[in-house]
């Protein structure tokens, strides 16, 4: 739906997953599952100068379609069937993106976000495996002249493990330079 004011957008998947265990006669580790997710994203410009851009997905057996999350699929213990002792199960995963676009002027325009994506482990999961990805950033960026734009940029990235305690922060700052020569050839 599109208005005057940006525009909200639905999306869903639904998905068949299936694997074979070629190993061992004795276990049947073979299994299949279903993945399904519902997106909604939206832009809202605020201003002339100011556009929200939201987004939140939630799912399950959809990690692959992310950039953080690893895998679709976990295992769970199972130990009342002696010939499937663990089953894969699909992940349920959220996901949610917030960011700020801001013009300064005709030259100097700003982002600012934040974005986390949180899955529900299985609970038989190694516990180094992936639990949570939290990313943030804000940047100042000049345009000199049209097609060009250079300027800064922090950024923040949190990982959190199942269950081994681990967590990690990652801070990064860059700068960038950017010429857009678009030109279209023609035959």
């Amino acid at each position: 739906m599109t208005r005057n004011w940006g525009y909200i957008q639905a999306a869903g998947l639904f998905a068949k997953i299936g694997w074979v265990d070629y190993n061992d006669p004795k276990y049947n580790l073979s299994g299949t599952a279903y993945g399904w997710g519902v997106n909604l994203t939206s832009n809202v410009k605020f201003t002339s100068r100011d556009v929200g851009r939201f987004e939140v997905v939630y799912g399950k057996g959809i990690e692959n379609y992310m950039n953080d999350a690893p895998v679709d699929i976990g295992i769970q213990n199972n130990f009342g069937n002696p010939v499937m002792p663990i089953k894969g199960v699909p992940l349920p995963v959220l996901g949610v993106v917030s960011f700020l676009d801001h013009n300064w002027s005709e030259r100097f325009s700003s982002s600012a976000g934040y974005s986390m994506v949180n899955i529900d482990n299985s609970n038989a999961q190694d516990p180094s495996a992936f639990h949570q990805g939290l990313y943030a950033l804000a940047n100042l960026l000049f345009h000199p002249v049209p097609k060009v734009t250079v300027g800064g940029e922090f950024e923040f990235g949190r990982r959190l493990n199942f269950t081994d305690g681990y967590s990690f922060n990652d801070y990064k700052m860059q700068f960038s330079f950017k010429y857009d020569w678009n030109k279209t050839f023609a035959y």
